[in-house]
Formats: C-alpha cells, structure tokens, sequence
C-alpha cells in the first residue's frame, strides 16, 4: 500500500515536469545597450512569462510549442512583438526596446504616496525591499515604519502615520478592505501583519491624500495586489528554528492554484533571546494559504485568495488589583478566517473589476477576574469600471458595500456580572475619479467618494484632488488635498452609535528627484481632524458621554534619501521625520 501511495503522490506533485516544455531566456535592453530592470516578458494569449531581474535578464519554462509571439512591455517604451518558434529546445532570445518619446517622461503622483513594484517608472521601493529590510523581521507593517511618517508604537504593533491612531490606517488587498489584517496579542505586547510579504507582488502605501477608491481610512491606505500567475510549477518545503512550512504551487496553461501550511512555535527563539515576560505557554500558531488563478474563455482572470490562522500563547501577567508585584495567568487563543474572490475583465475598451470578501475573527482571553470574547464577521463586495480614453484622460468609477457584524462579551468570574456590547453595520459607498493630462508634464486628478454608515445613520461625502508636474527628466512636485470620514472604532460603537463620522482633511505637498538610482523626496503636510469621539474615562460604559466635540491636527515634514549608486553592492536609505500633533 505504501508504494502505491508513494507513488501516486509523486504523480501530482511532479506530473506538469513530464510536459514538454520549452526553457526561454535572455536579456532586455534599451537602443543604448543599458539593461532594463522590470521588464513584463510574456508569451503572447497565455499567462507564461516572467519580469526582468536588476541585470535584465529573464527565463522562464513554456508549455506553447510551434510559432509564437513574445511580448514585451515596459513604461517609457514601446511594446514589442517578436515572432518565435517553440520546441523542447532552449531557446536564447535577447530582446531590444525603443523608447516612447510621449511616455518617457510620465508624470507619477507622488504626494503621501511610497511604491513598490517593478511597473512603474519613479518607485521609492523593490519588492523584495519589503522581506529584507533587517528591522522588520520579514512584517510588511515592520518594513512601513523604516520610512518617514510611519512609527509603531512598541506596545501597540499596528502603523501609526503622522501622529494618527493606529486604527486610522487600513489594509486592501485586490481593492477589498481587510477589517483584521493584525494577529491577535496579549494587552502591552505588539501585533504583527498576518499576511506573508511573498503572497504580494505589488505594495502601494499611502500616507494621506490617497485616491477616491479607497475610504473608511483616516490618515493612510496599505493597498497590496496579490500575485500574478506563478511562473511554473513548484514545491517548497522551510525550515526555521522557530518552525516549518510546506507549500505547493501547480501551473497549467489557463489556471493555478497553490495552497500551503505553516507551524510556528516560539519556544526556541525565546530560550536563546531573553523575554520581559513570563511565558506559561509559548505562542504557537498554525496557517494555511490557498490561492489560485483561472483563466476565463473571455480572456479574464478570477483570482481566489484565502488564509486561515489558529493561534495560542499565555504568560504571567501582572495583577493590577492585587498587591505591587502580584502576577496572574494570562491566555490568549485566536482564530481567523480571510477569503477572497475576484474577477478581472477587459472588454469595449472597459477594465471590470469585481470582488467579494469575508473575514470571520475570535478573540477569546482569560484572566484571573474576568474573560473576554470578541467576534467580528465582515463582508465586502465591490464592482469597479475604468477606461483609458486616451493617453491623456483616464476615468474609474464605482460602488462597493461592507457588513460589518461585531459582538463582545464581558464576563467576571465568582458573580454573575456581564456586560455585552455589540453592533451591525451596513456601508455602501460608491465614487467617481477622472485622471487628466492636459499638458505633457502636467497631470491632474479629482475624484468624490460617497458613503453610508447604517449603524450611526449618517452620510458623508468626501473630495479628493491631486496633481503633478514635471519639472523636468529628474524633478518632480506633487500636491495632494482632499477630505477623509471614518465610522468611529469598534471599541466605541459598542458602547455607543449615536455618533458621526469622524472626519480629516489632508494638505500635501511634495518634491522628489531621482537620477542614476538616487531617489530624494521631501514633503510637507498638514492634517486637521474634525468629529473625533470623546467620552469620560468614568463612564465608558455609558453611551450618553460620547460626543463628537473632539478637534486635532497634525503637521510636520518628512524626508527621503536612497542611493543605490555611489558603492558598489550597497544600497542604502536615510529618513527623518517631524511631526507636531495634538
């Protein structure tokens, strides 16, 4: 029996290396010789392909045989079509690409905008900056806090962005709100990102003054993309001293799919490195990712994305109402569900862009006194029509609906006390944003977003403007202005819903200079806040001390150095901050 089994799971796991298949490679470069980094390289009506490295080099393996056509396609050059011909051959073809005189010097906004990708010509960030910045400890929050505006706070975890809270910032993945997107911890200990930087190949992160697209964010948008089709069929196996992972992805001509686990147990780490607390249970946690591609007969893509984590830890916790010194037993335990459907279609000249979502979380903690319960269930979904009319006017518009269904549960031990909080929530929003070009350096956007909250019943409608000019090949200036409304955080609204939107306006104005892989860029900015909650420390649990009388502001410039150039196999950054906030 065991053989057989063996050997049917070598069948699955190794059945696409018996296709014939076609090894391509080479090199891209401009009409001057140079390399071109970032490269999108592509067998023409199929998903195989693969990007150019630093060096402009590429390859990747192809089921296609006979003659084909390859593709290339970069920004600031002309898309280029080369007639090939596949066998099971290795092919060598180094491709050439001419520069487009009416894109080369495209104008990119860049207020309170930092980016990562390989697509587009001013990115402050590579993708792989994101796993190898040496602070963040492989977190995609961690990485964010290295550039300026963003701090964490050390008891907290989660993004701070110029002196807002840490539930002002949002995440969005595929364009689809994620309304738990930190892992659960103990009170004082920081939360880290639950998603894994790999799972991304496009990171855009938004210190204010983001697009009318995305809302319910007061100070700054996360927005990632997942993947694009795998490059070929693969198995991974990891193992780390704090635990191990096992992963395998599957690539056919119209679909993909790849589905991993993953065991973490903190126990060695916190043998060898000293810890502050007390550990009577060393956290562990145990995912699972699946995602997957398939290719439609209408030449679109459907794109599955799903995660689940089921966490555990406690430790010795000190006992406030006891005597000075006094420790008790904490427990935590935390399950998470985060899926995703979405579909992408291009059709008249239109790009369709559609999703749903569903997040399910549960906190449960344990203390001496009391326990406490919180679940939270959410759903999106989201329709989104763009076109390109021209080179110089581009308009997206859309609509998109949230539920939101929170409780939480306050229980003390030895009597009967217990208090239950809880809301639902219904928001639909739609919106409208038009990107101009009047001029050849000059690019204008404006866009408005309308929103509906049903748990506070009230309506907001927000503005958003920006633009952009070049000033010359290496000089750029953006402003960026607009107004953004949040629903008051959870911990308020199951206390109390007769409230509003809490409300900020952002004031942006930015210079960046990039030349020979130095990118510089200062910005000053100014956020007033409007509508903020406030409420009596005595009477939390009372919903009649919640007003919206409460105002702040925050100011302040940041700066922004990387060089890439001056020595060799040396890449560095330098940022600074000042932020005065009330």
């Amino acid at each position: 029996m065991k053989p057989v089994i063996i050997q049917l799971l070598f069948a699955v796991l190794f059945s696409s290396s018996m296709v014939a298949q076609t090894w391509v490679q080479g090199k891209a470069q401009d009409t001057d010789g140079n390399p071109l980094p970032g490269v999108n390289i592509m067998i023409k009506g199929s998903f195989d392909g693969a990007t150019t490295n630093a060096e402009g080099h590429y390859a990747f393996r192809t089921s296609k045989e006979g003659d084909q056509m390859m593709v290339a396609s970069f920004m600031g050059y002309k898309t280029l079509e080369v007639a090939v011909v596949l066998s099971s051959d290795t092919l060598t073809q180094n491709l050439l690409l001419e520069a487009d005189s009416r894109r080369l010097h495209t104008v990119v906004f860049t207020a309170g905008t930092f980016e990562a990708g390989d697509q587009r010509k001013s990115v402050t960030l590579q993708p792989l900056d994101i796993v190898t910045t040496p602070s963040a400890a492989g977190d995609i929050y961690g990485m964010l806090t290295s550039l300026p505006g963003a701090a964490n706070v050390g008891e907290d975890g989660r993004l701070f962005v110029r002196g807002g809270d840490g539930y002002e910032s949002k995440t969005f993945i595929d364009g689809m709100m994620v309304r738990k997107p930190y892992s659960s911890s103990a009170p004082d200990l920081p939360s880290r990102g639950r998603f894994s930087p790999f799972l991304f190949s496009g990171t855009t992160f938004s210190t204010g003054g983001y697009s009318a697209e995305y809302g319910q964010a007061l100070s700054s948008a996360l927005i990632l993309n997942t993947n694009a089709f795998p490059e070929h069929t693969q198995t991974e196996i990891s193992m780390m001293v704090v635990g191990m992972g096992a992963s395998q992805t599957v690539k056919k001509d119209n679909y993909s799919f790849s589905a991993g686990l993953e065991y973490t147990n903190l126990e060695p780490y916190f043998s060898i490195i000293p810890q502050s607390y007390t550990w009577n249970q060393h956290p562990t946690s145990l995912g699972a990712t699946l995602s997957g591609h398939l290719k439609t007969s209408h030449e679109g893509i459907i794109k599955v994305f799903s995660t689940y984590s089921n966490s555990r830890s406690g430790l010795l916790y000190p006992d406030l109402t006891a005597t000075p010194g006094s420790m008790q037993d904490i427990a935590l335990a935390n399950s998470n569900i985060y899926s995703q459907v979405s579909y992408l279609q291009e059709f008249n000249s239109w790009t369709l862009q559609s999703g749903v979502s569903f997040g399910y979380d549960v906190d449960s903690l344990d203390m001496k006194g009391f326990s406490v319960q919180e679940t939270y269930y959410s759903a999106q979904a989201r329709l989104r029509l763009s076109r390109k009319f021209s080179d110089y006017v581009h308009l997206k518009t859309g609509a998109e609906a949230s539920y939101t269904d929170y409780s939480f549960q306050y229980r003390e031990k030895g009597n009967d006390f217990v208090f239950d909080g809880a809301f639902s929530e219904m928001l639909p929003a739609v919106y409208a944003e038009a990107e101009s070009r009047p001029f050849s350096r000059l690019a204008l956007r404006t866009g408005i977003r309308h929103e509906y909250s049903s748990a506070i019943h009230h309506h907001a409608t927000a503005w958003r403007a920006s633009a952009a000019w070049l000033l010359n090949a290496d000089w750029q200036a953006s402003l960026a202005a607009g107004s953004f409304y949040q629903t008051p955080e959870v911990d308020i609204l199951r206390y109390a819903t007769r409230l509003k939107f809490e409300k900020a306006n952002h004031y942006i104005a930015n210079i960046q200079y990039e030349k020979d892989r130095r990118l510089f860029r200062a910005e000053l900015y100014q956020k007033d806040y409007h509508n903020l909650v406030s409420f009596s420390d005595e009477y939390f649990f009372d919903p009649t001390h919640y007003e919206n009388t409460g105002e702040g502001h925050a100011r302040g410039v940041d700066l922004f150095f990387r060089d890439r150039k001056t020595f060799r196999n040396l890449d560095y950054w330098l940022s600074y901050s000042y932020v005065d906030a009330k």
